[in-house]
């Protein structure tokens, strides 16, 4: 079906995502400041902007997708083209959601939450990169 579309309509449709994640986290910005000021309630006013910033991250990281995928692909020094490769079956992208879980509760809970989940984070992430460099 994509390949009936012309470029402009596929730079489009490949728009919609990250837009509507930048639309939830303005909104979900702009609740933060009114239940601040409305409340003066330090957890959920931090609650509310970290799900804006996490929905701001999610809004770049699909900008970031349909700009590269605009472009063409890398070429390696051999002259083959390389593409992106992420592992099918893995358990360690759970482990970063976990420890992102563990260290943002933290900044409101506290330190007790926060290093652990940091720690999780850091293994996590090296765990996915070492099984992606195998291409498991």
């Amino acid at each position: 079906m994509s390949a009936s579309l012309s470029p402009e309509q596929q730079a489009r449709d490949a728009a919609v995502p990250w837009r509507t994640f930048l639309g939830v986290g303005v909104f979900i910005a702009v609740i933060a400041v009114v239940y601040w000021f409305s409340s003066y309630d330090y957890a959920g006013s931090i609650m509310l902007l970290l799900a804006s910033g996490l929905s701001f991250f999610s809004a770049t990281y699909l900008w970031r997708q349909a700009r590269s995928s605009r472009s063409p692909a890398a070429a390696t020094s051999t002259g083959e083209i390389e593409k992106q490769y992420l592992p099918h079956a893995s358990l360690w992208p759970f482990g970063i959601g976990l420890g992102a879980f563990l260290t943002f509760n933290g900044l409101v809970v506290g330190p007790g939450y926060a290093i652990p989940g940091a720690i999780v984070i850091g293994g996590s992430i090296a765990g996915l990169v070492m099984q992606s460099r195998r291409r498991d």
